[in-house]
């Protein structure tokens, strides 16, 4: 089959590349209403046999970085040698875009939503010195046999989060009603046994992890890995039965009960993928797997086939019907994505790809646990970002990141801009008891624009400790309506977000974390100044010329100043502790 032909046109038509599309039976060019964007409609021959490649090149001039949906530390511009992602339904997404240093984005290109898998590969081309754009197609969600998904390109130089934005739009158009909708409850902070406990945790010590975090506003209590082996050597090869431990949980469903007790949800941790030698189901699915895993001391679950799936489903349903549970942290579902190609299936298989079955396994739990449980919690973790999976998450959290409040930063921020209304957590927050309380304050400011989770002693925290917990999880609670559900708009990801803003109707708030001077293009009502970064002092411009009431605070919310002034003209400094925050309001 011969390759078909599409054009990429600038909106003023000064630049045009053509580009190339293999092993597919059409593509069209789709009306579009918005100047700057292109869509292409393409239907795939026959991806069991050969997957389709699309490959153009464009000019990207003025790009500091590339921005993708996992990248970790390196926010350069790669390679067209060294720029393949593998995409699948359970890693990363169809997405990336082109930043500038003013944030715009001169080029941004996604697949739609039903696109479960390929090599999505955008880099420098060292001979045009242009950036090549190379995708391999190989796993779409059929529809009437067909495998059709859309191509979509925009030129338009908007703020990079906005470009980001409509992409997501897109998706949660295109998925429509099989979004499954988010529980309040997601957006509220939460307390982890993860950090504070690893895999020494037990009733005992959930309970009183759940008491304790009840006086600090959380509303669930997430029990991570632990409760389900007596093996606390951090490896996973008692993985695959999910049986609680009769030795530090005796009687689950009582336990639960006496959480709930204490107001909180309970979230109960589980790895669907894993399969231990030493689990009781070893004998039965030894055969079924996709291979051993020497990091994780265990194999993989082979999802293709129905009994894989009947047992992952069933051990995913029993925590929630017969112990009461209110959500599961699902974990290493990325383990799904299985490097290279899969064993060949044996005629009890099923399924034609390994995305078709973890879709078929997560679609059958949700609709059990929500006909069990409506509001049903359900935590996936950073790299599982695909639009495919907002069919069955409600929560997602930040990749592992311990002690690392920049990292946190990035990591929370990256998974806001593709979250398309899920709710974003941090990954859990902890401290030494012996760090000051601006370094507790900065663990905090680093996540202000996710929901927090918490995972250290709280019963003994220092008494300077707990006014910084207590008034940033206030803070947090408080301003949620700009920080969780505004507009959410960062700055510079090459350079890691140096501020991040995020408005309401009536609230801004801006975290500054590098670059102490905050460009306002207009007055809000209240703006809200938080010292994430190390110097005492910030500068404002554009606080307009009506006066104000400006109130400055520490890092644990005990109010130093409060004046009222007319901000002056050009940059306008403003003392703030580090952790402190200003307060702003038009008078």
């Amino acid at each position: 089959m011969s390759a078909a032909h599409f054009e990429v046109r600038s909106p003023d038509t000064g630049i045009c590349r053509t580009g190339t599309v293999s092993a597919a039976t059409t593509v069209t060019e789709l009306p579009t209403n918005e100047p700057g964007v292109l869509r292409y409609e393409i239907i795939a021959a026959d991806l069991a046999t050969e997957p389709v490649r699309i490959r153009w090149t464009w000019p990207v001039d003025s790009a500091a970085t590339l921005w993708q949906a996992i990248q970790g530390t390196h926010r350069t511009l790669p390679t067209d040698w060294g720029s393949h992602r593998d995409i699948r339904s359970v890693r990363s997404a169809p997405v990336a875009s082109f930043v500038d240093l003013d944030d715009t984005s001169p080029c941004t290109v996604s697949l739609s939503s039903s696109v479960r898998g390929g090599d999505f590969a955008i880099g420098v081309n060292e001979e045009s010195a242009e950036q090549l754009f190379q995708l391999a197609i190989d796993d779409v969600e059929p529809v009437d046999g067909v495998h059709r998904f859309t191509l979509r390109i925009d030129l338009r130089g908007l703020h990079f989060a906005r470009a980001l934005e409509e992409v997501t739009d897109t998706w949660a158009a295109e998925l429509g009603d099989r979004v499954t909708p988010v529980p309040e409850l997601a957006y509220e902070a939460m307390y982890s046994t993860w950090y504070s406990d690893h895999q020494h945790v037990s009733a005992e010590s959930v309970e009183s992890h759940a008491r304790d975090s009840a006086e600090y506003g959380c509303r669930a209590v997430i029990v991570d890995d632990g409760w389900q082996t007596d093996d606390t050597a951090r490896g996973y090869a008692h993985c695959g039965d999910w049986e609680p431990t009769s030795s530090t949980f005796p009687d689950m469903a009582e336990h639960v009960r006496r959480v709930h007790e204490t107001g909180l949800d309970y979230v109960l941790w589980i790895a669907p993928p894993l399969i231990g030698e030493h689990s009781k189901a070893w004998d039965r699915f030894k055969d079924h797997t996709l291979g051993y895993v020497d990091g994780l001391t265990a194999s993989i679950l082979d999802p293709r086939y129905p009994q894989v799936r009947e047992h992952i489903v069933e051990a995913c349903i029993r925590p929630v019907r017969d112990w009461g549970v209110d959500g599961l942290k699902l974990d290493f579902i990325d383990s799904w994505a299985w490097d290279g190609a899969p064993p060949a299936l044996s005629p009890e298989g099923d399924c034609a790809t390994v995305d078709e079955g973890v879709e078929l396994v997560f679609a059958a739990i949700s609709a059990e646990l929500r006909r069990l449980r409506p509001s049903l919690l359900i935590e996936f973790r950073q790299s599982y970002v695909s639009p495919r999976l907002w069919q069955f998450g409600t929560f997602l959290r930040a990749g592992d990141c311990a002690l690392d409040a920049v990292e946190n930063r990035v990591r929370t921020v990256d998974c806001r801009l593709l979250a398309g209304g899920r709710a974003v957590h941090s990954d859990m927050l902890m401290w030494n008891p012996g760090a000051s309380a601006e370094a507790v304050a900065q663990q905090f400011i680093g996540v202000l624009f996710s929901t927090p989770q918490v995972s250290v002693e709280l019963a003994q925290l220092s008494p300077e400790h707990e006014r910084v917990v207590r008034f940033w999880l206030g803070f947090m609670k408080e301003h949620a309506d700009a920080l969780l559900h505004g507009v959410l708009t960062p700055s510079r990801p090459d350079a890691r977000y140096t501020q991040v803003a995020a408005a309401s109707a009536s609230t801004k708030v801006v975290a500054v974390f590098a670059n102490p001077v905050v460009r306002l293009s207009t007055p809000s009502p209240v703006t809200l100044l938080v010292n994430g970064s190390s110097e005492p002092r910030l500068y404002v411009e554009g606080a307009g010329a009506r006066p104000v009431q400006l109130v400055v605070s520490d890092c644990s919310g005990v109010e130093l100043t409060r004046t009222t002034t007319t901000p002056p003209a050009g940059l306008w400094p403003i003392e703030v502790p580090v952790g402190g925050l200003a307060r702003v309001e038009q008078i």
